[in-house]
């Protein structure tokens, strides 16, 4: 059985790089703190990639090379396919 809080968390990963990215609107971005409030796992996620972000602009405003945001896309992708919620039957 699938938890309605695992169902959130799919849902905020899937948007976490727009999140960051300040790519949502306020509604968006509303919905995804609220969660992270209460779910430690994905608080901790939005955490570390907003630090990395962050050290990454401090290096330099260059932007990320390709096969960095690649590799971060890729692992959010492997992230979301492991936790693919199944219909019940």
């Amino acid at each position: 059985m699938t938890t309605p809080a695992r169902v959130e968390c799919v849902k905020v990963l899937a948007q976490i790089q727009a999140y960051v990215d300040g790519e949502l609107d306020v509604l968006e971005c509303s919905a995804i703190e609220r969660h992270c409030t209460a779910c430690d796992a994905c608080a901790a996620i939005v955490r570390g990639l907003q630090e990395t972000i962050g050290l990454c602009r401090e290096v330099g405003r260059a932007p990320l090379p390709e096969s960095v945001s690649g590799r971060a896309r890729e692992q959010v992708k492997r992230l979301l396919e492991s936790s693919r919620v199944t219909p019940e039957r």
